[in-house]
């Protein structure tokens, strides 16, 4: 039976964080001031079935009120040394730097502890067009942390974070293709023309992603305007976390253009959870999208961005919005272009008026012809389809 689980994002404001299936990791030390969290997610055909009652995520204002005094605030195992029970499987948990809501599901067995593996470049779907090698500090900037005393294990993970990157520009651009778009991903390249894998030794063990994301300013790389994507450590698959917006501004003045951004993949996942963390990173997907689950997330499957995750609109889910041919859940990059990514939407639509992840304001895109007519209609350029 097919399964998927990807992160989960409740937004109560702005600022947003998102968590893939991290499991044993505190949600302490991020640097927003209120965000929503999600430790893994547990999603099967059952749990999938229409009309499936979905779990409430807005806790009630006097859930809200009751979480407010510090001795309100005790250890949670997974989360951190203050946390406060909301109910309906919520909890906040309060750092430095503001309070924070997260919500806990087990880790999915298909993905945790797998280890992906380099292939052939003879298995790599080409691009509709190539990453784009940027020059200034709006790209992408990947990362290869190695934890304090773990081995480096860099000969590996380099030309696997390099593969997945390649593959994630595929599946972007080639979606932009069949819509009339010519983009690509900006990102840091070496030499050679590739894309670049920064291989750092963390100071320490920590993998919050505060922590993370601290160790990354420490060594100079947190840049306005960058989005780090980092892998932690070499281990099996145990999911990712992201920085995102709930910016709905199209223009270049959004949130997450100028925000340094921050997107960790733990262990050595599919390449779909790096597409899935930098979108996030990238500003998907807004509350107020066509399909949103109101937890972060779409309710078109078969979606990288979307899932049924339990939030309050989460009973719309359908699994048969964009069905793939061969039963993988991660097929598309916005199914119907419609809730976060469409390169010339029509005129009046969400995506013409909110932001858009393939607008020419988002700085983490190349778009060659911006500002040139481009054809409306579907293209011929494949589908992009999961190597894993």
């Amino acid at each position: 039976m097919p399964t998927k689980k990807l992160l989960s994002v409740i937004t109560s404001g702005a600022i947003t964080v998102s968590v893939m299936a991290l499991p044993g990791t505190a949600a302490a030390d991020i640097p927003v001031p209120v965000a929503a969290v999600d430790i893994g997610a547990t999603l099967d055909d059952h749990a999938h079935a229409e009309g499936a009652a979905p779990h409430s995520h807005g806790p009630s204002e006097s859930a809200a009120e009751r979480c407010r005094r510090a001795d309100e605030f005790a250890p949670v195992p997974g989360l951190g040394d203050r946390v406060c029970a909301l109910g309906n499987g919520q909890f906040k948990v309060r750092t430095a730097h503001g309070d924070m809501v997260t919500h806990i599901d087990a880790p999915l067995g298909k993905d945790k502890g797998v280890r992906d593996a380099v292939g052939s470049p003879a298995i790599t779907t080409l691009a509709a067009r190539s990453h784009h090698c940027a020059s200034d500090s709006y790209r992408i900037q990947l990362v290869y942390l190695v934890p304090a005393g773990a081995p480096d294990a860099s000969a590996t993970m380099v030309p696997l974070i390099r593969q997945h990157f390649i593959e994630s520009n595929a599946m972007v651009s080639n979606r932009a293709a069949e819509y009339g778009g010519d983009l690509s991903l900006r990102v840091v390249c070496d030499a050679s023309g590739q894309p670049a894998v920064r291989v750092l030794r963390s100071s320490h063990n920590n993998s919050d992603i505060g922590a993370i994301d601290q160790e990354i300013a420490r060594q100079g790389q947190r840049i306005t305007g960058q989005d780090n994507v980092v892998y932690w450590g070499d281990g099996g698959c145990g999911g990712g976390v992201a920085y995102g917006s709930g910016d709905t501004r199209p223009g270049a003045e959004n949130a997450v253009n100028n925000a340094p951004g921050i997107a960790v993949v733990y262990g050595r996942c599919p390449f779909t959870y790096m597409l899935h963390e930098q979108g996030h990173s990238m500003g998907a997907v807004l509350p107020n999208t066509p399909n949103s689950s109101g937890a972060g997330h779409c309710n078109d499957d078969a979606d990288v961005m979307c899932y049924k995750d339990g939030g309050p609109h989460s009973g719309n889910y359908r699994s048969d919005v964009c069905p793939s041919p061969n039963g993988n859940l991660d097929y598309y990059w916005d199914c119907n272009v419609n809730d976060y990514f469409h390169p010339n939407p029509p005129a009046g639509s969400f995506l013409a008026t909110n932001w858009n992840l393939a607008r020419c304001s988002n700085r983490m895109v190349y778009r060659p012809n911006c500002g040139v007519a481009q054809r409306t209609a579907g293209g011929t350029v494949p589908k992009m389809t999961q190597l894993h």
